[in-house]
């Protein structure tokens, strides 16, 4: 797997993944590593059939691919090709690219924002240590789009060095969602 995100360019590529299970399955396999389609299917509660299907679409676009030497008997699992994925909004400014970009934009923050539901839900299933170490907040500043890049690539930077495949797993770790947003404001009325 490439550390680095692969950043998608074909509109049709976006529309593919802009799926809900698509998107599951993607991190699955990005974030605890290869698994089969019967592996996955009993982590997403999805027919083996189903996920059958959409690894294939994924496979399309060359976000998974299979890993044979990782088989054992009839499970066949797949992996991840690259840690994560990359888009711009408007790519090559066709409308079916702003569309695709946006679509696939509103599934993965519709996917974030429940993984933080999850978390307030059953927040006090987790220890103190971790209650207290969560951290949800904002701020607000004034910058150009030349700062904005700056300051969101040093974000990725040092959640990267926590996120790297590399990175052995220590003891009492566990998995961390991370999720942010850095947007222009919309000064107009709504």
């Amino acid at each position: 797997m490439s550390s680095r995100p692969r950043q998608i360019t074909d509109p049709q590529a976006l529309r593919a993944l802009a799926h809900p299970i698509r998107l599951r399955l993607l991190e699955l396999l990005t974030v605890d590593g290869p698994a089969s389609g019967r592996k996955l299917a009993d982590r997403t509660g999805e027919s083996t059939a189903s996920i059958s299907y959409h690894v294939g679409q994924l496979a399309k676009w060359g976000l998974v691919e299979p890993a044979p030497e990782l088989a054992e008997g009839r499970e066949r699992p797949w992996r991840a090709t690259s840690r994560g994925i990359t888009w711009t909004a408007t790519g090559d400014g066709s409308p079916e690219f702003v569309a695709a970009s946006r679509a696939l934009r509103e599934q993965f923050i519709a996917q974030r924002l429940v993984a933080l539901d999850s978390y307030e839900r059953h927040q006090d299933d987790f220890d103190t240590a971790w209650q207290e170490a969560a951290w949800v907040g904002n701020d607000f500043g004034y910058l150009d789009p030349e700062e904005l890049v700056e300051v969101t690539e040093r974000i990725k930077a040092v959640i990267g060095e926590y996120t790297a495949a590399t990175r052995p797993r220590r003891p009492h770790a566990r998995r961390v969602d991370f999720f942010g947003y850095a947007v222009p404001a919309h000064d107009g009325p709504s």
